[in-house]
């Protein structure tokens, strides 16, 4: 019998070396058995020890008890030290007799389950998966559908339009963003899934050579000079963002256990995303800074466009995502300062 435990053990040590051999050789092999031992060599192997620990708990449950009456006896001087040894020692030889008997005769078969190890290891044949298994197969290898923390930066580029002083006198801008993401593989097996989730979204323009940002009696926006040296001079925009879209998963491989049951693991590797954007202004803050000044304007209106939309790309490794954005709505509306869209290239973690 310990023999072919040890046979049964090198069998799934040599399937373990052959799987891992074609796992980096075939890599155009959709169907990876990326289980080492056959799952229904496991599956058996489980019930098989399942069923062991029952008979040992309840048979030393009763051993037990009968040890503690010899003890009991010998506290109470009614027998010698030497002769409850003596009974200890039948009771626990009577117990291990009767625990190998009920464990043969739960009739496993270990010439078998060699066997199906074999057919497995060498030849990659595998039985069908019991129900059981596939349940709990389900459950461990569930498609991806999770809400995750998104946070992004970017670098935001205009083109130059009209306005020559906006041309001359813009500065470095940026966009940052937090919020969450909600992620749904399509099904267990699929490359693709869902994106949409619920980002704040805080873009900031600056303004050099002293210039800062004003609304004029008529209603429309201007850049003019400033008398003083200003460390500060920019705009920031809070919009709340609403995305969706979908990304492919290029690099992740089907993967089989058994001839029953496949899954797709999405979490890592290589992936493309695309997806659109829209999103409402929640509030703009004009902030001016300079020896002498400081000016946050939360309260004027700088005709920033209400609501924004767009297209983005994305080029995913793991969790780390450079994308590219480009805004299909002007930046400022009703063209009441400049016409120009805003184009953005960064990276986001967790999109």
């Amino acid at each position: 019998m310990i023999k072919k435990f040890i046979v049964l053990s090198m069998l799934c040590l040599f399937g373990m070396q052959i799987n891992a051999q074609r796992i980096s050789i075939d890599l155009n092999n959709e169907k990876v058995y990326d289980e080492k031992v056959s799952p229904k060599v496991k599956e058996e192997i489980e019930v098989f020890s399942t069923q062991i620990k029952d008979i040992v708990n309840k048979e030393k449950v009763k051993m037990d008890e009968e040890i503690a009456k010899v003890n009991l006896q010998l506290s109470e001087k009614k027998i010698t030290e030497t002769q409850a040894d003596e009974e200890k020692k039948a009771i626990a030889e009577r117990y291990a007799e009767q625990i190998n008997t009920k464990i043969t005769s739960l009739g496993f078969d270990l010439d078998d389950v060699i066997k199906k190890q074999v057919n497995y290891a060498i030849m990659g044949k595998t039985e069908p998966l019991s129900e059981k298994t596939i349940s709990n197969l389900k459950k461990k290898y569930r498609s991806v559908n999770e809400l995750n923390g998104y946070m992004s930066w970017g670098i935001m580029s205009f083109a130059n339009n009209d306005n020559e002083k906006l041309n001359q006198h813009l500065g470095f801008s940026s966009n940052l963003e937090a919020g969450l993401v909600y992620h749904r593989q399509f099904n267990r097996t699929s490359p693709f899934e869902l994106l949409t989730g619920l980002v704040m979204s805080w873009r900031t323009i600056r303004f050099d050579d002293n210039r800062y940002l004003t609304r004029e009696a008529d209603g429309n926006v201007d850049l003019i000079a400033s008398t003083e040296s200003l460390s500060k001079s920019k705009l920031r925009a809070t919009y709340l963002m609403v995305p969706i879209g979908v990304k492919y998963h290029m690099t992740s491989k089907l993967k089989a256990i058994g001839d029953d049951f496949q899954y797709r693991n999405i979490n890592k590797g290589l992936a493309v995303g695309f997806n659109l954007y829209g999103g409402a202004k929640i509030s703009n803050n004009n902030i001016v800074k300079s020896d002498l000044i400081k000016q946050r304007d939360k309260d004027t209106n700088y005709n920033l466009n209400p609501f924004v939309y767009g297209a983005q790309v994305t080029l995913a490794l793991n969790s780390v995502n450079i994308f590219a954005r480009q805004d299909f709505s002007s930046y400022f509306k009703d063209n009441t300062f400049d016409d120009r869209r805003m184009l953005q290239f960064g990276l986001n973690f967790g999109f």
